[in-house]
């Protein structure tokens, strides 16, 4: 029998850049993680019941988040509760200020139904270990740390009795603009390869983020898709950020990008074929020298809704 009741639900903050470090412990050791929830931070557990959820409440909640501003925060240390490893947050004030917020709006709602005192952001990694084994893995995990994720938005779950399915998403602020190419049919083939999920994955030259003075993506940014009407259409998160030297892509990143390459060779020649045709040369100021020493940011992502 699963251990959460049906129309419970859970905002969380999920934490993509801790999974290579902890998702082989939680899908041993979190009750959670068997049941589809990632690797995440909870800012509220339990919220309303699904039932409850009505325009009302998702427009309050998008309008709370809308107010805040995006954030970074690192894992620096392993922190143990009674029968609970954890990954421990340094700041952890932005999370605890998300939770008061939502707390101050709906007081019936108190953090774990009220069953602790002080509410310690934290990401769960383990329960019910002890002895010696929680020793061995404390140590293990405080090798891969410290873990810092950028804080873009925040997830509703709702448990339906088979999974946490991800319902709602709000973003923090409002996100940057996330466009594809160039207005036109290249954008629009891109826009529809994202939302079917065929396409998780982009690059671009780092010489064209510093030309024109754009930050570089980071892990846990959420940004809004951008069609070519100018609308926005969906809302993507960050998963991975990697500069690297166009010779270094491979086979499963060229497959990720979603348009058709079955080799490297396909995927670099289409490519270069656009960073120096006439569109990208003129935002440039002539085209780029594309050899194997160019620098691309090489970003995986996913689709939010």
């Amino acid at each position: 029998m699963a251990p959460f009741e049906i129309g419970e639900t859970a905002l969380v903050v999920e934490v993509p850049s801790a999974e290579p470090l902890v998702r082989g412990l939680r899908e041993r050791y979190d009750s959670s993680a068997a049941y589809g929830m990632p690797a995440h931070v909870t800012v509220l557990y339990p919220f309303l019941p699904r039932e409850r959820l009505d325009d009302g409440v998702l427009s309050a909640l998008r309008d709370l988040f809308a107010e805040r501003r995006p954030f970074e925060v690192a894992f620096g240390g392993v922190g143990r509760f009674p029968g609970v490893l954890y990954l421990a947050l340094d700041p952890d004030g932005p999370l605890r200020e998300l939770t008061e917020a939502v707390v101050g709006r709906w007081p019936q709602t108190p953090p774990y139904g009220g069953r602790f005192g002080d509410i310690v952001p934290h990401l769960t990694v383990a329960e019910g270990l002890g002895g010696e084994v929680v020793a061995g893995v404390a140590a293990g995990l405080a090798a891969g740390l410290p873990v810092t994720t950028f804080v873009g938005g925040v997830t509703l779950r709702v448990f339906d009795g088979e999974s946490w399915r991800a319902e709602g998403f709000f973003p923090l602020g409002e996100p940057p603009s996330a466009e594809f190419a160039f207005p036109g049919p290249l954008r629009d083939r891109l826009v529809a390869a994202i939302l079917s999920g065929d396409k998780t994955a982009t690059a671009g030259l780092l010489a064209d983020y510093e030309h024109c003075g754009d930050p570089l993506p980071v892990v846990g940014r959420w940004a809004a898709l951008i069609d070519s009407a100018g609308r926005r259409v969906a809302l993507l998160e960050t998963t991975q950020v990697r500069v690297a030297p166009i010779r270094e892509i491979d086979e499963a990143f060229a497959r990720d990008e979603g348009e058709g390459y079955d080799t490297v060779a396909q995927w670099r020649a289409a490519h270069e074929r656009f960073w120096t045709g006439p569109e990208m040369s003129a935002v440039l100021g002539g085209p780029p020298v594309v050899d194997d020493d160019t620098l691309i940011v090489a970003e995986r992502f996913r689709l939010l809704g």
